[in-house]
């Protein structure tokens, strides 16, 4: 159809910049920072402050625990991340074929409706 102008190149063009500048923001935290309260910690802040003050065997199983603890909550931010980065990627992939069928079936309906 002349005139009509594609969406598609510009769509993924704004979701490679858009991967990319999240990617940059969010890679330099992304190997062992986690969020507590609302404010990024290492894991090595975390677990010090977990257990900072322990003594004795209590000091042994705090660690451990926090070291679980602090695993479980890096896991959860870079999932996070990952679905911030590649989020809108994935929807445009879901978009795209419904869109086609959409396309599709106004062309078929269409075509059954002239004489």
């Amino acid at each position: 159809m002349p005139g009509r102008v594609r969406i598609l190149p510009y769509a993924a063009l704004l979701l490679v910049l858009w991967m990319t500048a999240m990617t940059v923001r969010l890679y330099p935290q992304f190997k062992d920072t986690l969020r507590v309260d609302d404010r990024l910690v290492t894991v090595n802040e975390y677990i010090g402050d977990a257990c900072d003050e322990r003594l004795g065997p209590t000091a042994g199983t705090c660690l451990a625990e926090a070291v679980a603890e602090a695993q479980i909550l890096l896991r959860r931010e870079q999932a996070k991340s990952i679905l911030l980065i590649l989020g809108p990627a994935v929807l445009y992939l879901i978009y795209l074929p419904l869109a086609a069928a959409a396309r599709s079936a106004l062309r078929r309906g269409g075509a059954k409706r002239k004489p």
